[in-house]
């Protein structure tokens, strides 16, 4: 009898075992399609994982990412509030839940500076409900985010620090979106919404037509989102067209790699707060860039930007979308797969002919 116990113990053992081998391979699945992008596998993937007993708010996580990507974010809000009823703790939550009402409140910008120029769109919403909006942010930012219509107040924790006046409550930026209930109906996308003035935007620089301001390379942490200048040849040899490298970092040095024939002005130069590349993007016709920060200035600014894609982008830019909810004057082209730049370029280059002939040949 005893032995017969331990048999059956060893078998609920081994099917357990089992079970768990099971949902850790729906998971990692799961994980693969969505990399993939094939989004509707992924999720019963993800189902399945969890329906198997793998980690609840692991699957609910890579459930939030597939449903943001499909713009079905109710849906996505859903997960993330099974995730708070579940009560595990996240260290990237600042928001008590709490309204805003007559609060005063600040809202930190802890991630990089894209983050906080495409979710400050908010702060004018803020105000209409608290009784002040205070942002904190990277010195460099500063100058910048002062110009957003409802902030009241910048400061800063870097060196000299810039103390804020008194707080009630928190929220960091990218928490913003979720504090709205925000669907694809409600987001706010009137742009521009970072104001500079006149006098600010300087004229003269440059005096051609289908003037293309052009950023190649992203940060470092996602290599996957930059794009080899040598990609970019084909494009820089179109004519009709002055390029003008706005390429920050050590990337801006990739101009000296090209051809003879490639003729790319070089205006980059570093700015302490980025209000001068700012007034730098007021001057182009154009805007070309991947996935950095100056897609995200230049469609705050309501300026024409055009944003080359990496295949398994963030969810901000969901799926099988050539435009934008957030930015209303992006246009997007999109990798067919990763790796896959020279589709890219070459969608690029027919769409700057047609833009060529369209302005030189009005309707």
């Amino acid at each position: 009898m005893r032995h017969g116990s331990r048999v059956l113990a060893l078998a609920a053992a081994m099917q357990g075992a089992q079970a768990a081998d099971r949902a850790q391979a729906m998971y990692v699945s799961g994980c693969t399609a969505m990399k993939e992008r094939d989004l509707p596998a992924a999720l019963d993937f993800l189902n399945d994982a969890e329906r198997l007993g793998f980690d609840p708010d692991s699957c609910a996580a890579g459930r939030w990412q597939g449903y943001m990507l499909l713009g079905r974010f109710k849906e996505a809000w859903q997960e993330s509030a099974a995730i708070e009823k579940r009560g595990a703790v996240d260290p990237h939550r600042l928001w008590d839940g709490r309204p805003f009402s007559n609060r005063r409140l600040i809202v930190r910008c802890l991630h990089g500076q894209g983050d906080a120029i495409h979710f400050i769109r908010y702060a004018s919403l803020l105000k209409q409900q608290a009784s002040k909006v205070i942002v904190e942010c990277p010195r460099r930012l500063m100058p910048l985010l002062s110009r957003v219509s409802g902030v009241d107040e910048v400061c800063t924790w870097e060196a000299p620090p810039f103390a804020p006046s008194d707080w009630e409550q928190q929220i960091e930026v990218v928490e913003l979106p979720r504090a709205f209930r925000t669907t694809l109906d409600s987001i706010p996308a009137l742009v521009p919404y970072i104001h500079l003035d006149r006098s600010m935007q300087r004229s003269g620089i440059l005096e051609e037509r289908r003037r293309v301001g052009v950023v190649w390379a992203s940060g470092a942490w996602n290599r996957s989102r930059s794009i080899p200048i040598s990609a970019l040849v084909p494009m820089f040899q179109l004519p009709g067209f002055r390029f003008y490298a706005l390429q920050g970092g050590a990337e801006a040095l990739d101009l000296n790699s090209l051809p003879a024939d490639c003729v790319v002005h070089d205006v980059t130069g570093e700015s302490e707060d980025l209000l001068q590349a700012a007034e730098l993007i007021t001057q182009f016709d154009l805007i070309l860039t991947v996935d950095t920060m100056t897609a995200h200035l230049a469609g705050a600014l309501g300026k024409p930007v055009w944003l080359m894609l990496n295949f398994a982008a963030d969810w901000r830019w969901m799926i099988g979308r050539s435009d934008s909810p957030w930015y209303p004057s992006m246009r997007i082209f999109r990798q067919p797969q990763a790796g896959r730049w020279d589709c890219v370029v070459d969608q690029v280059c027919q769409a700057l002919r047609k833009w060529d002939q369209t302005s030189r040949n009005p309707a």
